[in-house]
């Protein structure tokens, strides 16, 4: 009987149509919430030891784990970007008898989608589909297809087939033959001429909740481990075989222990010879450890007194008095100060009112303006009935709340939302006539001495790179705008030592010419990629030192020009300029650098690499707290192409993205990796602590460090300066107005 084959094409869709149609089902009429999962797995998701089931985590979670066995270490860093949509990014570690250096790290990224949700009561099992290790070199890959149903409220069972690692023991059969190797050459793309494709197996699981915090865990699994075991006759990846001992069946047994609401523990036998355990927790950005905050009430809105009581008051006649305004001015920067907020100027008449304020504690700009609010009730003259609250950000002023007074005294006790529909948002006016500037703020010295701590992760020699120093970070803001800032580091320990990249010592490398540095990196000058070369320099070491002018030329438009050593690597010229309308979603920019590679340790010298720089950004607020970003033109290594960006920020301040970067390179120029890829993750104190603060913690996790679609690192860009005080986050920081 001869076995029907699919044309190439046919193929091709059936590998991807899958998961595409996934992304695509609506949790509509008729469906439940996705299954949420207790225990997670060796590979970062809700499962069992390491099979998967069709569970998802509660939306928005993120999730890390880490695990040990004797085949192999990992660490997992897990998202729920959408109720029905997992990903998890994961670095492993196994030994091997063919590497140079005994082991071999692999970086991967796995996604999960919900199809179907379980019907309470009913036969229908909630059912997911995922890709494991969908980009890379392939040795975790696999695909698969899993039901999950509740039997009881203790137990759960799961069942399912598998392709790649999870079939490659016990199959059943191939719909579609040839599932092609791993990839031997530089890894970092999808894999789709392998997924679903080759020999299937089942799988099933078990979780039962012995108690409220015990769960007993057991599986079969068609995953055999032959790389990690020496089995040449079944690795794909032969040049990584391990030596450790093959398994005695496919079958995996193991318990999870749950400590307080966001850890958990948990140990597992792999086929009845190998002994694992592992770690792991969840926070969840929407869920707080202190949601309403720990900070001080603001003071009450004063409501005005009767007419008859103040006569003069209500007929503004005080406004003809030159001394009152500034009594009026003085006494309400000094109550904002004391709210953590700076008065940076005033328009007064007699019957409006607008102060623009400088918020330098509240993580939601709404809560700044509410409290700005309640303050001009105490401070101004009962005639003034307009009440105008502009945000000022980088010295130039974003936003313009006007409200009635009357409706700020009425709703006062009322739900934020009642105060946000009749309030109006509006584009600040750059230069509104009648302004009066406080003259203690400008020129302004601020500094400051703290810890600093520099991480690198997922370095394929050394997971985890860092070093401990002192920074002390200073700013002189000569006029609104107008700013000289710097920071000066001393190292104290690490081991983030100076190393040279590939086979050279740091002395052959520093006798290298620019033609001899490319010409040994596949043609392209390592702009990023000798990034060691700037650590361990116990030398003081100036990461910035930049003059600043942010401008608002109109009421839509800012600019930026940035002059200076500009980061740890590059010094030269920035300059900016964005169009962002307060109440649009869409906003568009262009930025252009000319700059030059700084010196490995002379704080103030330059090497002979220079390059001009650009490009053309567009900016997209999606709604549910998605922003779209994409940048298309010239990156460090003068190569061109485009970077696709896309954030779920949440009204927190947590925000958690991941891009994408395609340039002109080949897989072969770029290196390992094929193309530039990463994750951002941007964490606030004020959620951890409950106090306020606008400080964040957080940056990039990037699996490599290479040249290609690398970008100058500038700080305060204007999208992300001027964003906190335009539509989209005031309002969705608009339940703290009251607070």
């Amino acid at each position: 009987m001869t076995k029907a084959r699919l044309t190439p094409l046919t193929r091709r869709l059936l590998a991807t149509a899958l998961p595409v149609a996934a992304a695509l089902v609506p949790a509509g009429a008729g469906f439940a919430d996705p299954m949420i999962g207790t225990v997670t797995n060796r590979y970062g998701l809700p499962g069992v030891i390491d099979t998967p089931t069709a569970e998802m985590m509660p939306d928005a979670t993120l999730g890390a784990v880490l695990g040990y066995t004797e085949l192999g270490n990992s660490t997992g860093l897990s998202f729920q970007i959408l109720p029905r949509v997992t990903a998890v990014l994961r670095y492993g570690k196994f030994d091997s008898t063919e590497e140079d250096r005994g082991y071999v790290r692999d970086r991967s990224f796995d996604i999960r989608v919900s199809l179907l949700d379980e019907s309470p009561g009913g036969w229908r099992p909630s059912v997911a589909v995922g890709l494991q290790d969908a980009i890379g070199t392939g040795f975790y890959a696999s695909e698969y297809v899993v039901a999950t149903k509740t039997l009881s409220p203790r137990l759960r069972v799961s069942a399912g087939l598998g392709w790649g690692r999870l079939a490659s023991s016990g199959g059943i059969g191939s719909l579609i033959d040839d599932r092609g190797a791993p990839d031997e050459e530089e890894g970092g793309s999808l894999n789709t001429d392998q997924w679903f494709r080759g020999e299937a197996a089942p799988f099933i699981n078990l979780q039962w909740k012995a108690t409220d915090k015990l769960t007993l865990l057991a599986e079969y699994s068609g995953d055999d481990y032959a790389c990690e075991t020496g089995d040449a006759d079944n690795c794909a990846r032969t040049a990584w075989l391990s030596d450790e001992e093959p398994l005695s069946n496919n079958v995996n047994l193991g318990l999870s222990y749950q400590m307080g609401p966001n850890y958990q523990i948990g140990a597992y036998v792999l086929g009845g010879k190998h002994f694992g355990i592992q770690a792991s927790m969840t926070l969840n950005p929407r869920r707080a450890p202190f949601p309403s905050g720990l900070e001080k009430g603001p003071a009450p809105v004063r409501p005005r007194a009767a007419v008859a009581a103040d006569p003069e008051g209500w007929s503004g006649a005080w406004a003809q008095d030159p001394t009152a305004q500034p009594a009026i001015q003085k006494a309400l920067g000094d109550a904002l100060r004391k709210e953590g907020q700076t008065l940076e100027s005033m328009v007064l008449t007699a019957t409006r009112a607008e102060v623009r304020i400088r918020n330098n504690r509240y993580i939601q700009q709404a809560e700044a303006v509410g409290r700005t609010a309640r303050l001009m009730t105490r401070a101004l003259p009962p005639s003034v009935e307009t009440l105008v609250v502009t945000s000022v950000e980088g010295g130039m002023p974003v936003s313009s709340v006007t409200m009635r007074r009357s409706d700020v005294e009425r709703l006062e006790n009322t739900e934020a939302g009642q105060i946000a529909s009749v309030a109006a948002l509006t584009d600040a006016d750059p230069r509104p006539a009648g302004l009066v500037r406080n003259p203690e703020v400008t020129p302004r010295f601020q500094w400051g001495l703290r810890p600093y701590l520099s991480t690198g992760l997922f370095d394929p020699d050394e997971p985890f790179r860092y070093e401990v120093g002192a920074a002390v970070s200073a700013s002189y803001e000569l006029v609104p705008g107008l700013t000289l800032k710097g920071t000066v580091r001393q190292r104290l320990f690490g081991n983030a030592e100076q190393e040279a990249p590939g086979d050279l010592s740091v002395e052959e490398y520093l006798a290298l010419s620019d033609e001899q540095i490319a010409e040994d990196n596949n043609g392209v000058y390592r702009v990023r990629s000798d990034g060691r070369m700037y650590s361990g320099n116990d030398k003081l070491r100036v990461p910035e030192l930049t003059l600043n002018w942010n401008a608002h030329p109109t009421q839509t438009v800012y600019t930026r020009v940035t002059v200076g050593l500009l980061e740890n690597m590059y010094g030269g010229v920035s300059g900016e300029v964005l169009w962002k309308p307060v109440n649009s979603r869409l906003a568009l920019g262009a930025e252009i650098n000319r700059v030059r590679k700084r010196d490995y340790e002379d704080a103030f010298e330059f090497l002979d690499y220079e390059v001009t720089t650009g490009h053309v950004s567009a900016y997209y607020e999606f709604g549910g707290g998605f922003v779209g970003q994409l940048d298309v033109g010239r990156y460090l290594a003068g190569d061109d192409g485009a970077t696709v960006t896309l954030t779920r920020e949440f009204a927190s301040g947590w925000s958690v993205g991941a891009y994408a970067t395609k340039t002109d390179l080949s897989a072969e120029e770029y290196g390992e990796g094929s193309f530039d890829k990463g994750i951002e993750i941007k964490i606030p104190l004020a959620w951890a602590t409950g106090m306020p603060s606008k400080r964040t913690v957080g940056g990039t996790i990037s699996s490599l460090n290479r040249d290609g679609g690398r970008r100058v690192r500038v700080d305060d860009r204007l999208y992300e300066t001027i964003r906190d005080s335009h539509s989209t986050k005031m309002y969705d920081g608009w339940g703290k107005f009251w607070r």
